[in-house]
């Protein structure tokens, strides 16, 4: 039994944090393997995919119950919580849905592989600092309007921001317009500070209805537009380099009390100090294990992350490099 909403794992997917930013080609393997991401560069972004995996993920597995870790500031109120991945996942085979609906889900997953092709010639046409929209024209108008529902913008647009590319760390900070945190120059005397962009949320400047007469005039698949970018914050994403490899450093706006999401092989609570933090692990065969740290700082509504291969530094380091992030000033 799934339960009465089959869409409730698809949008626990698409609101669990943290989402790794990774190339576009890899976003598909970030709901298996986050340790992928260690070394990302570009800005690339793939919403079709992720939507796919969600629909795959809800129409195939059932899950007994989920363990949560509660992270809780100084005084003592829960800011975020976490499933530890140690579910118990009763199937996980499309094997025995109807073979409509594996047919179904099959073209789902060829048609968003397809898209985000698209999307990737797209935005290497875009110039650094740009956004743009995206509106895709619906093979047929859907009559059923849940997985609408749970989207907070017209299920058919994407838009995507192109992130300047900052190597100095002065520069990424004078443009930085949220002054309420600062980062290093350097980790544990070890990680130089090597590339940073700056994120803002989704800009909701574009004219959906002018976008689908256009695509349904000229019997277009899509419409690209260039739009103002958003001037509202989301991220900061930093990569800092040592001689063994890179760590990934992020900054956001956090959602406080918010429920998260988690594909780890495991989590477990740390401290940073008297800092609650979460630690996740990602283990693949053949391959070095992953962490990955993330906590909202005491006193703040900002969320820190901090990852690394375990080749790059064992977890007990990458737990020193989060303390020393948390208490920079």
């Amino acid at each position: 039994m799934m339960g009465d909403n089959p869409y409730k794992q698809l949008h626990e997917l698409l609101a669990a944090k943290p989402v790794p930013k990774v190339d576009v080609k890899q976003k598909v393997m970030a709901a298996i393997a986050a340790k992928k991401i260690e070394e990302d560069k570009k800005v690339k972004k793939k919403i079709g995919v992720l939507l796919t995996i969600g629909l795959l993920a809800g129409a195939s597995s059932v899950w007994a119950g989920m363990e949560v870790i509660q992270l809780k500031n100084e005084k003592g109120e829960v800011v975020m919580e976490m499933d530890t991945g140690k579910g118990t996942e009763i199937t996980s085979k499309t094997e025995g849905l109807p073979v409509e609906m594996q047919n179904e889900l099959a073209q789902a997953e060829a048609d968003a592989e397809r898209r985000s092709n698209i999307i990737n010639e797209i935005l290497d046409q875009l110039k650094p600092g740009t956004s743009a929209a995206i509106y895709w024209l619906p093979k047929q108008e859907k009559k059923d309007k849940s997985v609408e529902e749970i989207s907070l913008r017209d299920p058919n647009v994407d838009v995507f921001y192109k992130a300047i590319t900052y190597t100095s760390l002065a520069e990424l900070e004078q443009k930085l317009a949220d002054k309420r945190f600062a980062l290093p120059t350097e980790l544990n005397g070890a990680f130089r500070f090597e590339s940073g962009e700056i994120e803002y949320k989704p800009s909701d400047k574009y004219d959906v209805a002018a976008m689908k007469a256009e695509a349904i005039k000229n019997k277009k698949e899509y419409v690209v537009k260039e739009i103002p970018t958003s001037d509202k914050f989301d991220y900061v994403h930093v990569a800092y380099r040592g001689a063994k490899g890179g760590i990934t450093v992020e900054v956001r706006q956090a959602e406080l009390g918010a429920k998260t999401g988690s594909n780890a092989t495991g989590v477990e609570k740390v401290m940073l100090g008297k800092n609650e933090a979460a630690l996740m692990t990602y283990k693949e065969d053949n391959q070095p294990d992953f962490h990955w740290i993330v906590w909202i700082k005491n006193g703040s509504d900002l969320e820190y992350s901090v990852r690394a291969k375990a080749t790059t530094v064992s977890k007990e380091e990458l737990i020193k490099l989060a303390k020393q992030l948390n208490e920079h000033k």
